[in-house]
């Protein structure tokens, strides 16, 4: 570690540039290459320069041009609100239409993105888009910050959309791709298996399909359609069994009456039974 001005400032834009793009970075983040105030700075000095962007206190990111508008991208909002709950030590929790977005499971664009958070703060505005926070107990806020937060929050909000023809097999397709993913896939299983017994018995059964995979279903079906089958076929050959049998019952009825019939039409039978009256 080192405090020399020019050898900090080299290290913090050479670490902005090797994340992601549109990343927002807190100077907490690069404590590790200084003291706070050389840390600080060395921001100052970027800022300047124009190499990065100062977004609010203590938020700064490296912005892209946009080629279409001929103005620089707005801060990206997913980053900022992650970056906040850095700076600040507090949980953040996104709403769903914003988690939902985020993960690609509707079109629908918020043009006000909600936090959940226990600490109360002052709106920010990031282009088009703001950023309202609302305070809420620190109860409901067991997903906050944790790598499946936004799976949770989006199926709350989906909840009613989900019973549309197809509407679920479709999110079940985009969470199972996100799943497979091998980098963000395993934290973001495995936190769902942890937090499993916290959510709604409703969404429970839902993300067990999609963390379980439901790849025997098919062929469960098709033993179940062919059990059907098989009694459909049992009982069209009891249909067909059955004339048969009701047709030996009834000769069997018709010769017992027959026979009953010829007895007592018979000269002996009348005779025996006029001595009897006798």
């Amino acid at each position: 570690m080192s405090d020399s001005p020019s050898d900090i400032k080299a290290a913090v834009l050479h670490r902005v540039r090797q994340d992601r793009p549109r990343k927002v970075w807190t100077p907490a983040d690069f404590l590790d290459l200084g003291s706070r105030d050389a840390v600080d700075k060395a921001l100052q000095r970027l800022t300047k320069a124009e190499q990065l962007r100062r977004i609010d206190r203590g938020l700064y990111d490296q912005p892209g041009f946009n080629k279409l508008t001929q103005k620089p991208n707005p801060p990206d909002p997913r980053s900022v609100i992650e970056a906040l709950g850095r700076r600040d030590q507090v949980r953040m929790l996104v709403d769903g239409l914003t988690a939902a977005n985020d993960l690609g499971l509707t079109d629908a664009v918020p043009a006000k993105i909600v936090v959940h958070s226990d600490a109360r703060r002052r709106a920010l505005r990031l282009g088009n888009v703001t950023i309202s926070f609302r305070p809420t107990a620190a109860s409901k806020l067991f997903w906050a910050g944790r790598p499946a937060m936004r799976v949770v929050q989006a199926l709350h909000w989906m909840r009613d959309l989900l019973a549309r023809e197809g509407e679920a097999d479709r999110v079940r397709r985009k969470l199972r791709k996100l799943l497979d993913d091998p980098m963000t896939g395993p934290p973001l299983r495995a936190d769902l298996l942890d937090g499993m017994t916290t959510l709604p018995t409703w969404m429970r059964v839902f993300l067990k399909t999609v963390t379980e995979g439901d790849e025997g279903a098919p062929a469960k079906r098709a033993a179940d359609d062919r059990h059907h089958d098989d009694d459909d076929d049992d009982d069209h050959d009891h249909h067909r069994r059955r004339p048969a049998a009701m047709r030996q019952a009834g000769d069997a009825v018709r010769s017992r009456a027959r026979a009953g019939a010829g007895k007592r039409a018979s000269p002996a039978h009348r005779a025996s039974k006029r001595t009897s009256n006798a």
